[in-house]
């Protein structure tokens, strides 16, 4: 969206002539069907800056560890892993190759009316914050009979249920925008409350951290009548702030005296609406934010070459590990119903 990057070889699709159609259908050059990742690396890794990861969730570690044991930068959709064992993987190939640009995408920090609650947050408009709603509920299992069943690898789930790798990776990458990591202990409550695969569709989670703020998740795939209901809520002693991402460009700020004002795109700081690409009153969006991220991506891939400081919206893959082991530790947290240290 933005002229940052150009598309370079691609890879589809296993099947040749699914591979072929999409190259033609997005207006790209042919370059010829892989037998394998490994061939594709082979034929392709001269002309490659950086290599971007949209495979399937249960694929990602293998693919990740070949990428940067041949040197390679990788930006990896979430999450880069499905396990302690494969981050494990992925660390130490990282700590063998400690200058491969590693990253991962969680284009939902991108909004910028978000950016806008992160900054006010930093500037202490609410006072000490002592609470954190993240929720993420959807429709997707819920509406199994009309739309019929997910993607294959999403009708098992693994180490870790594959909601919480879908949604609770975005919801905890938030957390760690709004508020900073801190020690912390959790309590989980897992369920399939309407699908027929046999996998969890609804999970809340309850955090009580070290520095005093109090955390809930809830993301779901059980409610009719919402799509994507990210929403976003932090209460402090002075005020609150709240965000909804089905209302993308209004932040409400609430102050002492329960006074609530609708802020507008158009009157946020330049940090947050930096990379707006039309004035305020023509919304911002979904592939609004992946346009964003992916420019700040590539700010912080240049600085990453040239040495320079990066870009400060764009994490580091060890955070995207932190979200996996909070994860983790929620599941445990189900299975022993009692609160784990994570």
């Amino acid at each position: 969206m933005d002229g940052q990057f150009r598309i370079g070889p691609c890879c589809f699709a296993r099947d040749e002539e699914e591979n072929r159609a999409t190259h033609e259908r997005h207006g790209l050059p042919w370059y010829g069907h892989p037998d394998s990742l490994e061939g594709w690396l082979a034929a392709n890794a001269g002309d490659l800056d950086m290599v971007s990861l949209l495979t399937p969730s249960t694929d990602h570690a293998g693919q990740i560890v070949r990428l940067i044991e041949r040197g390679i930068p990788v930006l990896t959709e979430k999450p880069p892993a499905c396990s302690q064992a494969e981050v494990s993987a992925i660390r130490d190939a990282m700590a063998r190759h400690p200058a491969v640009f590693a990253r991962f995408v969680h284009n939902y920090s991108a909004y910028p009316l978000f950016r806008e609650l992160v900054l006010r947050l930093e500037d202490g408009r609410i006072g000490k914050v002592h609470h954190v709603r993240l929720n993420m509920p959807s429709d997707g299992y819920a509406r199994e009979r009309v739309v019929g069943k997910p993607q294959v690898w999403r009708r098992s789930d693994p180490e870790v249920p594959m909601i919480m790798l879908d949604l609770g990776t975005h919801l905890h990458h938030l957390e760690r925008m709004l508020i900073g990591p801190s020690p912390t202990r959790l309590m989980a409550r897992m369920h399939q409350m309407v699908n027929t695969l046999g996998v969890i569709d609804h999970v809340e989670i309850w955090e009580e951290r070290a520095d005093g703020i109090r955390v809930s998740h809830w993301m779901s795939k059980a409610h009719l009548g919402i799509k994507n209901g990210l929403e976003v809520e932090v209460y402090g002693s002075d005020g609150a702030l709240s965000w909804h991402q089905m209302d993308p460009d209004h932040l409400i700020e609430t102050d002492i005296n329960s006074n609530r004002t609708v802020v507008n795109r158009g009157t946020i700081r330049p940090e947050a609406a930096r990379r707006d690409r039309f004035k305020a009153g023509h919304p911002t969006g979904f592939i609004d934010a992946f346009g964003s991220f992916y420019a700040d991506l590539a700010e912080d891939f240049r600085a990453a070459r040239g040495g320079g400081p990066g870009n400060r919206w764009i994490c580091p893959m060890e955070q995207a590990f932190d979200g996996i082991a909070f994860l983790t530790a929620a599941a445990r947290a189900h299975t022993t119903e009692g609160w784990v240290e994570a």
